[in-house]
């Protein structure tokens, strides 16, 4: 046996799965990712084979230990976060039916049975939170029950994502608390199931997870689990957390008042607060750490607009010039003047969350002229991703103060040009963090004070956030970018009807 000098963080995203080995000092060490697909078996469904997430977390530490060269035995404790989605799983934990994914529309008119039967005031008192579809859970699981009675009546718990992969390790049947507050079941101060609404939303007791802190070790890795990942049996496994909790601690937020931007394939800019905010366009999510709460502003379509973008027109130019597809994508996007000759793209691809709350919202691309060529179609989708984060950070800054400087994760942190977007549409800095994998980054540092590694403090992503680049906004872009935000503004409300 080594020395237990290495963390693991395992991120279950929208598209895949990523894991990645980190020392105490927060370099990483070694990294797997593995990708799967959304399904789409009906218009506004999408949902995803559970079995896809443990298959890809397999796959990523088999390649961790066997070709990277990793020692299992010196990984001290493992952190989990997840992607929103909601599964009901059978007393072996096998799934029942596929997972119901945050880019799921199918329960509209559940929203609509939820408001008349429960209401929103009381929603409201103890989730601090709207009744929507999408980052809330409850309304498919009022789904399941009025359409799938079969399987809820032979399920044995109720699981998010994180719980799944938890039971998979150790056994054990769980929620964190921060995942747990967007169910809407919840009271978020107390961090515990709230069962009135459970019950008047016909959901058995019995479904109902124990609730976890992010920062509890749930239990240690299975004989089973052991064998079928290369982990060491009994290393100690954390109950997990929002990726969006993660990745806002990886990038350095910790404290009241700091801000964090994370572009994976979700958009999310994130306000620490010492309370849960008021306004409905925010969501309110418990936090990792003690008295602490994340405030939220959600976006369904940041990454996967890109991600659409390159599958759809991408990737036949990138093999013509013999590129990556997204190396091409930047390189094009580069070419292409600030505010892409006037093109706008409305980044609403599967409805959208924060702050319009509009799932028949889709996508546009506006303004299209004879000059208008790839580049500008490839900067107006970054532009448009970025005018939706602006959308959500005015909401928060009109009741909190302006960021001095806004740490930003994910994909996007890739991209220099995208970078630089982001900081002359927010108008504010960006520093693009050197660990742009801010999820796996927060996993470790949650699971680190778990286990109570001192070497690994809890703002260590903020002494990381200070070494990265700093993208300053440029004067002259902002005015025309003000002057695009207004359209893109005004081009929703005039086709908000039509959608």
């Amino acid at each position: 046996m080594g020395n237990k000098d290495l963390l693991l963080g395992i991120d279950i995203g929208t598209t895949g799965t990523k894991c990645s080995v980190y020392d105490f000092t927060g370099n990483k060490v070694a990294t797997s990712y593995q990708e799967y697909p959304m399904l789409h078996p009906c218009d506004n469904w999408t949902e995803q084979e559970p079995d896809q997430w443990w298959k890809a977390i397999k796959k990523n530490l088999q390649d961790i230990f066997k070709n990277q060269g990793i020692d299992s035995a010196r990984i001290a404790v493992i952190g989990i976060s997840s992607t929103n989605a909601v599964l009901f799983v059978d007393e072996n934990g096998e799934p029942l039916y596929n997972a119901i994914t945050l880019h799921d529309q199918r329960s509209g008119r559940q929203v609509q049975w939820l408001k008349e039967n429960i209401g929103e005031e009381e929603i409201r008192d103890c989730a601090r939170n709207r009744i929507a579809n999408g980052s809330f859970s409850l309304p498919n699981i009022r789904w399941m029950i009025e359409n799938k009675p079969e399987v809820v009546k032979r399920a044995y718990k109720l699981l998010v994502p994180c719980g799944y992969a938890v039971h998979k390790l150790t056994g054990e049947f769980s929620i964190n608390r921060s995942r747990m507050s967007l169910t809407l079941m919840s009271n978020i101060e107390t961090g515990e199931w709230e069962t009135s609404v459970v019950e008047k939303v016909g959901l058995p007791l019995r479904l109902l997870p124990k609730p976890y802190n992010s920062t509890d070790i749930v239990g240690g890795v299975t004989k089973e689990a052991a064998e079928a990942t290369g982990l060491m049996q009994g290393t100690p496994v954390t109950a997990g957390v929002i990726d969006t909790v993660a990745a806002t601690i990886g990038a350095g937020a910790v404290e009241d008042g700091d801000f964090a931007l994370t572009i994976g394939s979700s958009g999310r800019i994130c306000c620490i607060s010492s309370q849960p905010f008021d306004d409905l366009r925010l969501l309110n999510i418990y936090g990792a750490f003690p008295n602490q709460y994340i405030i939220v502003q959600s976006t369904n379509n940041a990454g996967v607009s890109l991600r659409w973008f390159r599958d759809t027109f991408g990737r036949e130019k990138a093999a013509l010039l013999g590129e990556s597809a997204y190396e091409c994508l930047n390189k094009e996007g580069e070419k292409a003047p600030v505010g892409a000759g006037g093109m706008i793209w409305l980044p609403y691809l599967a409805g959208e969350q924060s702050p319009i709350w509009n799932p028949k919202a889709r996508g546009v691309f506006f303004n299209i002229g004879l000059s208008s060529d790839f580049g500008a179609f490839v900067r107006a989708v970054m532009e448009g991703v970025a005018f939706s984060q602006k959308d959500c950070l005015d909401i928060v800054v009109s009741q909190s103060s302006k960021p001095d400087i806004i740490p930003l994760g994910g994909g996007a942190a890739n991209s220099p040009l995208w970078c630089q977007i982001f900081a002359d549409i927010l108008n504010v800095p960006v520093s693009s963090l050197l660990s742009n994998e801010t999820e796996t980054l927060g996993d470790i540092i949650i699971a680190a004070q778990a286990a109570g590694i001192k070497e690994v403090p809890a703002d260590l992503g903020k002494t990381m956030a200070k070494a990265g680049r700093i993208f300053r906004p440029v004067p002259e872009h902002i005015e025309i970018y003000n002057r695009q935000f207004q359209k893109y503004k005004d081009l929703y409300q005039t086709l908000k009807p039509l959608f």
